[in-house]
């Protein structure tokens, strides 16, 4: 039976840790680092998520518009309407916050791997949820392995290199309504190229 890499919440991971996916909050960046910006709106995109790649030694900062949510079709991962950073090296610091725009949601947690023996993602989070009583929401997303589409297959292509982009992660919203990012009760799917260009894409699905 295949062995699914389940992303869960890890309440005890330290603030300013880096963990195999951490959301919200605020996030550590290279020198140089500039904030994203919407093409739409052109307002200041808002932090979702920073996702660690041990394998390939390399972690993707994920941003996506919320100034006018539903507006700048952040769902789609050639709009503009959100971003995915690549962020090398090890000497990173907090980023400087923009004056303006949605750039901070109210979700702050880390996320750790626990390995499932399962059929696919889903019966990996029915497995984990059985196995955790009450705690199914901990399930944060999938990472590595291949995408479980809510809907078709939609695996964006690199702008560099024309070749389909590498699937990453799969994201669920998060473990409380109040904080939750918002992909429309979905889920998003994060990709990265391993050409020269070392960008990815986001994208979601509902």
């Amino acid at each position: 039976m295949p062995r699914i890499d389940l992303l869960v919440l890890d309440r005890a991971a330290p603030e300013t840790s880096i963990a195999v996916a951490r959301f919200g909050g605020t996030p550590l960046v290279p020198p140089g680092f500039a904030w994203p910006a919407c093409h739409a709106c052109h307002g200041h995109m808002r932090y979702l998520c920073t996702i660690a790649e041990q394998a390939q030694a390399r972690r993707h900062l994920v941003f996506m518009c919320q100034n006018s949510p539903g507006m700048c079709d952040e769902w789609n991962p050639d709009s503009g309407g959100n971003a995915v950073l690549p962020c090398e090296g090890a000497d990173l610091l907090p980023a400087d916050l923009p004056a303006q725009g949605n750039a901070i949601g109210a979700a702050r947690h880390a996320a750790r791997v626990e390995t499932v023996e399962a059929a696919g993602y889903e019966d990996a989070c029915a497995r984990w949820a059985e196995a955790h009583p009450g705690r199914g929401r901990e399930v944060l997303g999938q990472i590595g392995g291949a995408p479980d589409w809510l809907q078709g297959d939609e695996t964006p292509a690199c702008d560099h290199c024309g070749r389909a982009l590498r699937f990453v992660a799969r994201l669920e919203e998060g473990p409380e309504h109040g904080t939750a990012m918002n992909f429309g009760g979905g889920a998003a799917y994060l990709f990265a190229c391993d050409c020269t260009w070392g960008g990815g894409k986001f994208l979601w699905q509902c």
